[in-house]
């Protein structure tokens, strides 16, 4: 007897998530919907991950375990990519979790049609289960198929809210928000690049992706939990975070010429950009913990006074964005670095980085 070919793949992409594994596993077992096999890729992790990876295999059937060597998340996504025995696959960040009904509401937009990509909303948790955000998704419509409309107008509001109206979508790049159609991904050979040569390797992958995206489904409601996980990659201090955004912003740019993608979307990624310096900008106040408030100051001069910076601030419109990117463009223009620094350090102490 032959078995059932899956409807979805679910690639995991496991590293020092010990503490965190099972319940995401337990998420998706848990669902509704059943047709569906799950591919944890352990790359290389030096913890309890791969016993329990191995363990998880023995419980249930639809599990398949790779042990491979580290090389990260974005080649960690590839190696379940090229495994993947579905039609659809989704790409679920170990250390978070899926909610109730995403497999069975998935499963009844897609198995009749042929459409390339599935977004859906998210929550962002605190390490406590406490909901600090919800983000449900705002499109103008639930259905895009024309190719022209999903590159320029769907991608820009992904990337950013409109400059005009200050208004966002709620949606959001990321590997994690979206199913995607394997055939789809491999007629157009799209991979995900290494997170240690580009920062955003989501960006740089939906920037690829949303330049020969076809049709596109969004679902008006949460289905995924984002964790602010202690130790996450994305809370973690590096002192070289800021260079290597800037030059990988630059990258973008340069891809999305070459893809011949609107001034609109390139001048959203510019958004982006801010909101990443702001993300720094507040690191580095944080980080007067370890170096002290002199050199912190120093390192948030240095940041606010770059090319890259004082250009972004100069070309894009901030007004409608809010009042704390407001005042971080008034701060860097004018030049009002040690008010900005003040406010950074109570806005730490306010909520943390």
């Amino acid at each position: 007897m032959m078995k059932e070919t899956p409807f979805f793949s679910i690639v995991l992409s496991i590293y020092g998530v010990e503490n965190y594994l099972d319940r995401c596993i337990n998420s998706i077992l848990k669902q509704d919907f059943r047709n569906f096999e799950l591919i944890l890729v352990d790359d290389g992790s030096r913890d309890k991950c791969p016993e329990m990876c191995d363990e998880w295999s023995l419980k249930d059937k639809r599990i398949k375990v790779i042990h491979k060597k580290n090389e990260g998340l974005g080649y960690a996504r590839n190696t379940g990519l090229n495994n993947a025995k579905g039609k659809y696959i989704f790409f679920i960040d170990s250390d978070d979790y899926v909610l109730n009904g995403l497999l069975t509401e998935a499963y009844s937009k897609l198995s009749n049609k042929n459409v390339n990509a599935l977004f859906y909303g998210f929550q962002r948790v605190d390490q406590n289960g406490k909901v600090l955000s919800v983000h449900i998704p705002k499109p103008d419509k639930e259905i895009y198929n024309d190719k022209s409309e999903i590159k320029e107008k769907l991608f820009a509001d992904f990337i950013a809210r409109n400059p005009q109206t200050g208004k966002s979508k709620n949606l959001r790049i990321s590997a994690w928000g979206c199913c995607l159609n394997i055939d789809f991904l491999r007629k157009n050979n799209l991979k995900f690049v290494s997170e240690r040569e580009y920062i955003c390797e989501d960006i740089y992958f939906f920037t690829e992706m949303f330049d020969v995206l076809e049709s596109a489904l969004i679902l008006k409601k949460v289905y995924y939990t984002y964790c602010q996980n202690e130790g996450s990659l994305t809370f973690t201090y590096k002192s070289d975070r800021y260079n290597r955004l800037k030059n990988f912003y630059r990258t973008i740019d340069e891809l999305a010429q070459e893809k011949d993608y609107s001034m609109e979307v390139r001048m959203r990624f510019k958004a982006s950009f801010i909101a990443c310096i702001i993300g720094c900008l507040k690191m580095e106040a944080a980080n007067f913990k370890k170096i002290g408030f002199k050199e912190s100051y120093k390192k948030v001069v240095k940041i606010c006074e770059d090319y890259d910076v004082v250009n972004a601030i100069k070309v894009y419109p901030l007004k409608k964005y809010g009042r704390t990117w407001d005042i971080f463009g008034k701060c860097v223009s004018k030049k009002l670095y040690l008010l900005l620094y003040i406010l950074l350090l109570l806005q730490y102490y306010k909520s943390g980085v």
